[in-house]
């Protein structure tokens, strides 16, 4: 079955940016700087990489040549957008590209565009890149390799986020978590406290289980290795999503910001869901110290008539952002278990911490606030 373009560019991102980590270097996904459509920035020691990624369905030449010749013009512009010291390297990416057809791409960018980094990656493992300092991004595929659409099912979808909120909610405040408190019997329990399907929450307790994630000698559903299940619940999430940069029809403040939202939610029962997202968020449960940064409004999907109301417009966006509009790609768990301040609907805690520890801007220091306050200690409590 054929993978959607927007899901193997977002899975081939992560391979890229974790690659890029691997070897030492800082990646940024999604940066809201000066590169107007990036798929992501690597820094390390004063040098950059302004990465654009294009994916196609089969890894033939006919195909992915092409691609690198948009991706190449693409990434050369992005590059100069971003400033002095930033190199484009374009990527090309498919669920297999044969060696014979890497050798051919590699030589049409040695002909053609000498002077930009290409890479090339494959959903089995196989990674090669030409450039400068680029070769430690290298990766051989390896024996008996699987193709990305042969991977296990994905314990961090949508809605598998959210049963996961509420079977360690439990332990973490309902004014930063709003998820149904009972303890969690079975996978039938679990369907109906979260408002799923029977199939969905069995898949998550047989996933859980095969992991081993659940305690076996308990009665009812208990979460164990909560540290290691948050590491890869982060090192997953990407934080993916259509950000919209908006600006105030007319000027508001913070308070003013606040008190709109909370009218218009007020008000929105059969409307797109809304919430304040990351840093926003962060203020308004309490533990918020990054200043700066214009605030992120989680809304369910775009519709001008709903920015309207909220008095804001994406026209003038080059003048600066006042709100960030984040139309978010798995909108389950976000609007579910969002919690209300004073009105406001605003991100849980955990929501909080996965978005901004995939920001770029100071976002790990609040992560890592959120982490030693809040989630840290639920460890030796009981899931």
């Amino acid at each position: 079955m054929a993978m959607s373009k927007h899901s193997s560019v977002g899975q081939f991102r992560t391979i890229v940016a974790n690659a890029f980590r691997k070897a030492g270097w800082r990646v940024c996904l999604h940066p809201t700087t000066k590169d107007f459509g990036a798929d992501l920035i690597a820094e390390r020691a004063g040098a950059a990489f302004v990465v654009g990624i294009k994916s196609a369905s089969e890894g033939r030449r006919d195909r992915l040549i092409p691609l690198l010749s948009q991706g190449i013009l693409e990434t050369q512009a992005f590059a100069r957008q971003f400033g002095a010291g930033a190199a484009p390297l374009a990527v090309v990416a498919a669920r297999r590209i044969p060696l014979p057809v890497a050798d051919q791409i590699i030589q049409f960018a040695h002909r053609h565009a000498p002077e930009v980094a290409i890479g090339l990656v494959d959903g089995e493992g196989y990674r090669k890149f030409a450039g400068s300092g680029l070769s430690v991004l290298d990766a051989k595929r390896p024996a008996g390799a699987r193709t990305l659409q042969q991977n296990q099912p994905d314990l961090f979808s949508d809605l598998n986020q959210w049963m996961l909120k509420i079977l360690i909610g439990r332990n973490i405040r309902p004014d930063l978590l709003s998820v149904p408190r009972d303890e969690i019997r079975n996978a039938s329990h679990l369907a109906e406290a979260a408002s799923v399907s029977s199939m969905s929450a069995f898949r998550l307790v047989n996933q859980l289980g095969k992991q081993g994630f659940l305690d076996e000698n308990c009665d009812h559903l208990r979460i164990v290795r909560l540290e290691e299940l948050f590491e890869k619940w982060a090192a997953k999430y990407s934080g993916l999503a259509n950000d919209l940069p908006s600006r105030w029809i007319i000027k508001k403040d913070d308070k003013q910001f606040l008190s709109t939202v909370a009218k218009y939610a007020s008000q929105s029962k059969s409307k797109p869901r809304c919430c304040l997202g990351l840093f926003a968020a962060a203020d308004a449960l309490g533990f918020g110290f990054v200043r700066g940064v214009p605030p992120y409004l989680y809304l369910e999907h775009s519709d001008l008539s709903v920015l309207r109301q909220l008095g804001l417009t994406l026209d003038g966006t080059n003048q600066g952002i006042d709100v960030n509009i984040r139309i978010p790609s798995k909108p389950e768990t976000v609007f579910r278990a969002a919690v209300s301040r004073e009105g406001t609907p605003v991100s849980d805690v955990i929501q909080v911490w996965l978005d901004t520890a995939a920001n770029p801007a100071r976002g790990r220091e609040q992560a890592d606030e959120i982490w030693r306050r809040i989630l840290k200690p639920i460890f030796g409590k009981r899931a």
